[in-house]
């Protein structure tokens, strides 16, 4: 699924959710910047099936207002520059400069989105060093702390992506080590 965001009715059919999270970035003068709690929301997305984050909407009592950013280039130059500061975030999923999107709508100022992907290569993306206590997941439309449990089975998935794609040594043979019948019953 990709997002495409080109007047205010895309932002409007949109609703928070696994994948998409929405953002004031107001910041303290008003003028915009990359919020505090955007970082865990990286964290449990690149940890999920990925997402979008739009800034510059605001929610009101469950409605989302496009209200934009007076400075969106600040938003995302701080992005790039934070996207590989290990101190803030463990990995970066951002492919490109095309994953960060500057959009302007019936608004004055502009509404940055920005696309995370998933790669199983950066399963565990924690906040700071430590991925213990800094490593969220994405659950309905909230960022949740794992528990240690689950940064483990993270991490040990990190290493061996998928252990039913790994190839048997030549000590095992199809014919001698599958049960054909059971194969069968499988694949029906």
């Amino acid at each position: 699924m990709f997002l495409q965001i080109q007047d205010i009715i895309d932002l409007q059919t949109l609703i928070e959710s696994e994948q998409v999270e929405f953002k004031l970035a107001g910041g303290k003068d008003g003028k915009g910047e990359l919020p505090k709690d955007f970082w865990p929301t990286y964290s449990a997305m690149a940890n999920g099936r990925g997402g979008w984050v739009i800034l510059g909407v605001k929610e009101q009592d469950g409605e989302f207002t496009p209200v934009g950013v007076v400075d969106s280039q600040k938003i995302k130059t701080d992005l790039f520059n934070q996207l590989n500061d290990r101190d803030r975030i463990s990995a970066n999923v951002i492919q490109s400069e095309k994953d960060v999107q500057l959009v302007s709508l019936q608004v004055k100022r502009g509404v940055a989105y920005t696309h995370l992907s998933r790669h199983a290569k950066t399963k565990a993306c924690s906040l700071k060093k430590s991925p213990f206590g800094n490593t969220y997941q994405r659950l309905h439309e909230g960022d949740r702390v794992c528990d240690n449990m689950t940064v483990k089975r993270m991490l040990a998935e990190q290493i061996h992506d998928s252990r039913d794609n790994e190839v048997l040594s030549e000590h095992y043979g199809f014919d001698e080590d599958i049960d054909l019948d059971s194969l069968k019953v499988y694949r029906n």
